[in-house]
């Protein structure tokens, strides 16, 4: 019977680069690409209503129905070693580990007002028809009817009431619904990235450092040779002549610091109180030219 290879996990919250990163990795013949299976993730645990995830939630079967599933993808694609993005990961490294400790992790964290700007263009964008195809077809039947009322939100509901947006859009924090209706949105999806950031690099801290590493977006476009070559010593690859090339032509700098044509001075104002102590932290500048009118240029 075939075995599981160690999968390769890439975790960051969403717009943070890990679609980027993955992208590069698919360059490698040997490596197949799980793009966000996020109801495999809560085979067992639909009903979170928060991608919270401990190790409480990974019981054995749990275990056991991710790895199977993960194993059948890694067959299903010729046997390649499986690398997967989901961001609602970040929030749950304990679990992960948990289900594999074998995975290796690379943790992308990005200027907190460079994914605030992107995350609320996506906030309004309508739904992929075939990525909800998709996650019905990973999503057990038996387990349809706990997802039915996010789907009649986003399909219907939202619609008829001419709100033009998704219930949540990205990772689920515990108590974000009840943020949505009290804050701004430019404000809960500034908490969104905190407790993304915040709550993986504490995990993270717990795990086998030898199993884990971790890289600013900007770091990797302003030298994608290096840090991917940091990225495959780390999960036991070397690069190709085609991956050095796919690097070369591929990753720019355009969007580092659209902040400031995207994000207005209101809203600037909103989020710079709520992101101020993770940027510091992680070395981020908060003393950079003001935003802009909120339209990209």
């Amino acid at each position: 019977m075939a075995e599981l290879k160690p999968p390769i996990i890439l975790i960051g919250n969403v717009r943070s680069g890990t679609s980027m990163t993955a992208f590069c990795f698919d360059q490698f013949e040997d490596i197949v690409i799980w793009r966000e299976p996020r109801t495999v993730w809560t085979m067992g645990n639909p009903e979170m209503g928060h991608d919270r995830f401990t190790q409480a939630q990974a019981s054995p079967a749990v275990v056991e129905r991710i790895r199977d599933a993960f194993l059948k993808y890694q067959q299903d694609n010729g046997g390649r070693r499986v690398m997967e993005k989901t961001p609602s990961n970040c929030l749950r490294v304990p679990f992960v580990q948990r289900v594999f400790p074998e995975a290796k992790f690379i943790h992308l964290v990005r200027d907190g007002r460079d994914n605030v700007s992107s995350c609320l263009q996506r906030w309004s964008m309508p739904i992929n028809q075939n990525r909800l195809r998709r996650r019905l077809k990973e999503t057990p039947v038996w387990e349809w009817p706990a997802y039915l009322p996010r789907f009649l939100h986003d399909r219907v509901m939202g619609p008829i009431r001419g709100s033009g947006r998704v219930k949540s859009w990205g990772v689920v924090y515990p108590g974000m619904y009840d943020d949505l209706k009290a804050r701004e949105l430019v404000e809960v999806i500034a908490i969104q990235w905190v407790r993304c950031v915040e709550t993986a690099q504490q995990d993270l801290a717990d795990v086998d450092p030898t199993r884990w590493i971790e890289c600013r977006y900007e770091d990797f476009v302003a030298d994608p040779q290096g840090q991917f070559q940091r990225f495959c010593e780390h999960v036991d690859l070397v690069p190709t002549d085609q991956v050095r090339a796919y690097l070369t032509t591929t990753i720019r700098q355009d969007a580092v610091q659209a902040w400031k044509q995207r994000l207005t001075p209101e809203q600037l104002a909103l989020i710079t109180p709520i992101l101020e102590p993770t940027m510091k932290r992680l070395g981020y500048r908060l003393d950079e030219s003001a935003a802009g009118s909120g339209e990209v240029a």
